[in-house]
């Protein structure tokens, strides 16, 4: 499993409609563009989303690992 591939939902501060992106879309600080025409800058504040994703990932890995060792 990818963290980085699951969705959140934004508001556009011009048209207040709803947008889905991805958890990988926020760490790259992609823009992105509203259906309005709207462009939207993401932000990765002290890299949090982009350091979650590595966290949650490798703790899934982990998890993934051990549950394999049980297997045997």
């Amino acid at each position: 499993m990818d963290i980085s591939k699951q969705t959140v939902k934004l508001d556009c501060p011009e048209c207040k409609k709803s947008i889905t992106v991805t958890l990988q879309q926020v760490a790259d600080e992609t823009t992105i563009k509203c259906s309005c025409g709207q462009s939207i800058k993401l932000t990765d504040s002290n890299g949090s989303a982009k350091k979650s994703i590595r966290d949650i990932n490798k703790s899934f890995k982990s998890l993934e690992n051990t549950l394999k060792k049980f297997g045997k």
